[in-house]
């Protein structure tokens, strides 16, 4: 008897045990497959960086064929962004801070980038940029000039889907 008890005990230990695994695993899993989700788009200002030979923030000398991307905001370098204009996309990194700011997280909180008020950190922005694209970037999606393009995070390996 007290056998029979003690291997039902141990029994639903297991038991526990294997579903508490279950749950951590399909946990991580959920957590795994939510860091790949992209984020929100954003529709905002885009300007050419220009600065050729110039250094970014995480330390590229900028090239002409360089590709990448500037956000206001040091939380976003190294990230990868896919960035839209009409019917073209490309994913790039976050690889300089700016336009106009080096503190306005503002796809953070859904506001609207701090340039659009007139606000800038260094100097007052003569357009309301919210993110600066390179010169090759520029040049893909074939922008004829500042325009409004929409951009959100991605993860790494990200395929940038055109509009259809």
């Amino acid at each position: 008897m007290a056998r029979a008890a003690s291997r039902t005990k141990r029994g639903r230990a297991r038991l526990r045990l294997v579903l508490l695994a279950i749950a951590v695993i399909a946990l991580g899993l959920w957590k795994i497959h939510d860091a790949r989700r992209p984020g929100p788009w954003q529709r905002v200002v885009a300007t050419r960086e220009g600065l050729i030979g110039e250094l970014t923030a995480s330390g590229l000398i900028i090239r002409a064929d360089s590709m990448f991307v500037a956000l206001p905001h040091r939380r976003a370098l190294g990230r990868m962004v896919e960035v839209r204009y009409r019917e073209r996309a490309v994913v790039v990194p976050v690889l300089d801070v700016g336009p106009w700011n080096i503190d306005d997280a503002y796809w953070e909180n859904d506001a609207r980038p701090a340039s659009e008020q007139g606000r800038g950190f260094f100097r007052k922005p003569v357009n309301a940029a919210g993110i600066d694209l390179s010169d090759a970037v520029f040049a893909t999606l074939g922008l004829p000039t500042n325009d409004v393009v929409e951009w959100r995070f991605v993860h790494r390996g990200y395929v940038a889907r055109p509009r259809l």
